[in-house]
């Protein structure tokens, strides 16, 4: 795997300390993103020589045919979110994940591929890994010059273990960044298959949940989810994130029967906003997993909170909306 040469340019012998601390930070990021490819795939014309508009790059439109590479290159297809989300999803169907008694059925990875004006393509997302394949994982992220944000467990005391790994990276070749990827999965058990299809019978009250949080949900693969997504634009790298990546706040309820649900899931916060967020959740005895980030330098700084109860899914949903209420999302049907 190769990396896009570097640009080079000539500092005076004085230059300011700031400006060589901050040279050499960029060039740090510059060298943990692959850039693939000096020259562009026919997808990436017209594109590539955009002149720059002030602020940060935004995403520009691509339909699900501009990705038949990403796809080839993993082995399965993904779909578009909206208009410049092409998103991949894969599950855990060997992992029969039980966390406090309960079999777990939402565990599974998602990867985002953004097109940006200057042609370059952002690969951002989150592998469920088992502890035993963790480190491989870890090593072979680096080894393909993806960078490794994050890394958390979602759940309680489980069987087996599995943690999350959020990664990111940027370049110049989607097929190529797939590739990367796609030597990350062969070192695991993820399938190549998406989450269980959406019609699948879910034993809630949805209608209740949708008024208590104010937002609709959608079944996918047996659970009930409902999504919210940040108001202000997020800014990673220098990059607009589209609404629906990297920042949302997506809320999981998952039947165990009589009407009850399981929840887990996240939801996403400023630092301003956790102390607020984190006192709300505990007022409806929501539990707590854990806190942490997704990304490295992301603008806001954004944290998120894991979530944990069981119970009556229309109580559940209706001790969540002040949390959810208290920070700056809107429900992802209304985007």
């Amino acid at each position: 795997m190769t990396s896009s040469r570097p640009h080079t340019t000539e500092e005076p012998s004085r230059a300011p300390r700031r400006l060589v601390l901050a040279t050499a930070f960029s060039s740090l990021f510059a060298g943990a993103t692959p850039t693939h490819a000096d020259a562009p795939s026919p997808a990436l014309r017209g594109v590539r020589h955009r002149p720059r508009a002030r602020g940060p790059l935004r995403a520009v439109s691509t339909a699900a045919t501009d990705w038949k590479s990403v796809g080839s290159a993993l082995g399965h297809p993904g779909r578009m979110i909206g208009r410049d989300v092409y998103g991949v999803g894969f599950t855990r169907s060997d992992a029969h994940v039980v966390s406090q008694g309960h079999a777990i059925k939402a565990i599974g990875s998602f990867v985002s591929f953004v097109r940006y004006e200057d042609g370059r393509t952002l690969m951002m997302g989150e592998l469920a890994v088992t502890e035993t394949e963790l480190q491989h994982v870890n090593d072979v992220v680096s080894a393909h010059g993806i960078t490794l944000t994050s890394l958390h467990k979602h759940l309680f005391t489980q069987e087996p273990a599995i943690w999350w790994v959020h990664i990111h990276a940027i370049g110049s070749d989607p097929a190529e960044l797939a590739r990367g990827l796609r030597a990350v999965l062969d070192v695991t058990r993820i399938s190549r298959s998406s989450a269980g299809p959406d019609d699948v019978s879910v034993d809630l009250d949805t209608a209740g949940i949708d008024r208590a949080l104010g937002a609709k949900g959608r079944k996918q693969g047996g659970v009930y989810k409902v999504t919210f997504a940040r108001n202000e634009t997020v800014v990673e790298h220098d990059r607009a994130l589209p609404k629906m990546t990297g920042s949302t706040t997506a809320l999981v309820f998952q039947p165990v029967g009589s009407k009850k649900a399981l929840l887990s899931g996240d939801l996403v916060m400023t630092a301003r906003e956790v102390p607020g967020t984190l006192r709300a959740l505990r007022k409806g005895r929501i539990d707590i997993v854990s806190l942490h980030n997704h990304m490295l330098a992301d603008s806001p700084r954004l944290f998120f909170v894991h979530v944990w109860a069981v119970g009556d899914a229309v109580r559940l949903a209706g001790s969540l909306h002040p949390a959810v209420a208290g920070t700056n999302v809107a429900p992802a049907d209304s985007i």
